[in-house]
């Protein structure tokens, strides 16, 4: 498996000679599409103005030749994919399997308006240096420094099972209620000072990849006020490369699992579900209703509803609500889109007992 972006404007810049072609996203997705048939790889791949976003699997061999056929076409000039621990730390290689993508049809390769949709149309920051990207082992260490606060950037049911804890607190990180990537901005201009629950003069922020901490992050910092001396920056290559760092670190005897500052599974939007370190790690979450500790995750059956869940394999065979409520609506006639009991509470952290959610917000 290879999970892997790039936004044209972030450094190392596409060459000014090429972004005739990015212009045309198109033909680069053309490209792929054809590599991914001739190399029988499944997946899903994204192409924009702005870049590209790409999860693919295959075998060793297909991966491989995709890798080598990549980092020589001219969307990839730049990169400085010479050596092997660069092209590691970039396309982000894990085990896993093409099946997790369907066994049929090939890879869904589509031209869209952002390679991750944050939902606010044109958006690309002004300064791309205003945060600071940091290597995993970096991060791990600047993590370990006094008045630091960690900020995840998934969504909430993401971070259920599996997020960053302070060393200094044992705490987890900041995890917002957030469903979508496209309420992130939204959340921020209602909740302007949500960081602000302490004093600290740094802030790390992480996701799965890397990819939405790349301009949700700068998003932040463009748009919301920060504290004096206040200094914000992202994991480089996300959770995924923090777990390959943190693996590679156990094998080689520097670490033990116990270091790592990553606790539970990494969800991820494939088949698989989730990834973690080699080494078993205890769940940090519960059974939505047994309790048991689980890393496992499910959907409710409402067809209204479909909430993603903690739910152990036992209870999962049964008939999954995330609450009575939504008995009540699969009961109901009604076709209107309604949304239960639960799922409103969260709605409600988000915008406000009485509030609505933000029209979509436009970029200066």
């Amino acid at each position: 498996m290879l999970l892997f972006y790039r936004y044209w404007s972030n450094a190392p810049q596409l060459p000014d000679r090429h972004k005739g072609k990015a212009e045309e996203p198109k033909l680069l997705a053309e490209w792929h599409k054809d590599l991914t048939v001739r190399l029988n790889l499944r997946g899903k791949l994204r192409i924009a103005k702005e870049g590209f976003n790409i999860t693919v699997g295959g075998t060793r061999a297909e991966i491989d030749e995709y890798m080598k056929r990549c980092v020589n076409h001219w969307s990839f000039d730049r990169l400085q994919l010479d050596t092997e621990d660069a092209r590691l730390l970039f396309f982000k290689p894990s085990n896993g399997c093409a099946c997790v993508f369907g066994r049929d049809g090939g890879a869904s390769v589509r031209v869209t308006a952002e390679i991750t949709p944050m939902g606010v149309e044109g958006y690309l920051p002004k300064d791309w240096g205003g945060v600071e990207s940091l290597l995993p082992e970096e991060f791990h260490r600047k993590c370990h420094e006094e008045d630091t606060l960690l900020l995840d950037v998934r969504n909430h049911y993401e971070s259920r099972i599996g997020y960053f804890i302070s060393p200094q607190t044992g705490e987890p990180a900041l995890r917002l209620p957030i469903r979508r990537f496209s309420q992130w901005p939204q959340y921020l201009k209602r909740h302007p000072k949500v960081t602000q629950t302490a004093v600290h003069r740094q802030i790390m922020t992480y996701c799965t990849g890397g990819i939405r901490c790349e301009k949700g992050v700068r998003w932040m910092h463009e748009n919301l006020e920060q504290q004096p001396g206040e200094k914000i920056y992202t994991l480089h290559g996300g959770i995924a490369a923090y777990l390959a760092w943190m693996n590679e670190e156990i094998r080689q005897g520097r670490k033990q699992v116990s270091d790592s500052l990553f606790r539970g599974r990494n969800y991820v939007f494939d088949a698989r579900g989730s990834t973690g370190l080699d080494a078993p790690m205890e769940p940090v979450s519960a059974c939505h209703l047994c309790r048991a500790p689980t890393d496992n995750m499910s959907k409710c059956r409402s067809r209204r509803c479909h909430l993603i869940l903690v739910v152990c394999s036992k209870c999962d065979q049964e008939d999954l609500r995330c609450c009575q409520d939504c008995h009540k609506l699969d009961d109901e006639q009604s076709g209107s889109r309604q949304i239960c009991e639960c799922e409103r509470g969260r709605e409600d952290q988000l915008w406000g007992a009485k509030g609505v959610m933000l029209p979509k917000i436009l970029a200066d």
